[in-house]
């Protein structure tokens, strides 16, 4: 069978149609969509992605912002600093040309506020609130059974018994301050001038002796504190920062002690617990350390203020004064605020 002459004719056209189509099968290389409806035209349409519904736009559009490709620092704080300060209006705000209302903060959260428009705020004070209208709603009321107690069952208790004790007599004074019981005396006095004569016969000096055990529990505690090992001093600076609150201690009880008496005018008691306080002064140990020696020198010149104060304002004989005599020579001693006892002592006697 011979070839017909269109044969070749039709080859060169099969041949040129193939460029052609091979372009059509050609795949484009993929490009961020600026539009959703810009379409690649070597596919179909919808081949890549459908297209967003309006809800989906509308969601993108409330996202986050994208960082722009060409990051800047500069850029990227001036956006920040100016986010900060831009912040969206709340819902039903009345108007952008109207004027802020007094007391009403914008905040970048949708809620609803209260408007107090234009009243000035003052501030309430327990006595400008009126609680008359307040009541407890009747869900949140509790039927309890337990009634509060009246005022007047609780006045009982605050009344003044005003009968008369019928208990010993002894035992009731001990029950009392020393402020009640000199108030009482002085009332009884008063109303019966002629008793006063009888207690001042009657009454005793000062008893020592609890004074005396004070100071002695005092003075042994701070014995107990100091070292006991034989291989350490006890007069050095380790042993007194043991001992140095009960030495503080001590001189605090002394001076108060003496405090006392002296208010009380009972001149020579007074005398008597200078020279009992002033034995146990004494055996408080004496430091290395010169500074150490500060309370021992403040319970010496206390008692030394002390007994000055007893001469001056005690009327006491020639002998009394001559064993004061005689017991501040033995304690001058100890220390030297006794000389100017001594000296008053003696200028006394001279007189006398």
């Amino acid at each position: 069978m011979e070839a017909s002459p269109d044969a070749p004719r039709r080859t060169r056209a099969a041949l040129a149609e193939i460029p052609a189509r091979l372009d059509r099968l050609r795949v484009t290389p993929l490009r961020p969509l600026t539009n959703t409806r810009e379409q690649s035209p070597a596919l179909p349409p919808g081949y890549l992605s459908p297209a967003p519904s309006p809800d989906e736009f509308l969601i993108q559009q409330r996202g986050r912002k994208r960082l722009p490709v060409t990051w800047s620092p500069d850029i990227d704080l001036k956006r920040s600093a100016f986010e900060s300060t831009v912040r969206t209006p709340p819902k039903n705000t009345p108007g952008r040309n109207s004027p802020p209302k007094l007391g009403v903060t914008l905040r970048s959260t949708p809620r609803k506020r209260l408007l107090l428009g234009d009243v000035e705020r003052v501030p309430l004070t327990p006595e400008k609130i009126d609680f008359s209208d307040i009541s407890t709603p009747q869900k949140f009321k509790i039927n309890s059974p337990i009634k509060v107690t009246p005022p007047l069952k609780r006045s009982r208790l605050e009344k003044v018994f005003d009968g008369e004790y019928k208990g010993p007599l002894d035992t009731a004074l001990k029950g009392l301050s020393p402020t009640q019981l000199i108030h009482m005396i002085k009332k009884i006095t008063y109303k019966h001038p002629d008793i006063e004569q009888e207690i001042r016969r009657e009454m005793p000096a000062p008893d020592l002796s609890p004074l005396e055990e004070k100071l002695y529990y005092l003075k042994s505690n701070i014995f107990k504190s100091l070292p006991t090992t034989r291989l350490t001093s006890k007069t050095d600076s380790p042993a007194y920062s043991r001992v140095a609150i009960h030495l503080a201690a001590f001189k605090k009880c002394l001076v108060e002690q003496g405090k006392i008496l002296v208010d009380s005018q009972h001149w020579e008691s007074v005398m008597k617990y200078v020279f009992l306080a002033w034995s146990y002064a004494r055996s408080t140990p004496v430091w290395d350390n010169h500074i150490h020696n500060a309370h021992r020198k403040q319970c010496f010149k206390a008692l030394g203020n002390f007994c000055m104060t007893a001469l001056k304002k005690g009327s006491f004989d020639k002998d009394f004064i001559a064993d004061v005599e005689d017991k501040l020579q033995t304690m001058e001693a100890d220390s030297n605020e006794v000389q100017s006892c001594l000296k008053y002592i003696r200028g006394q006697l001279r007189d006398l």
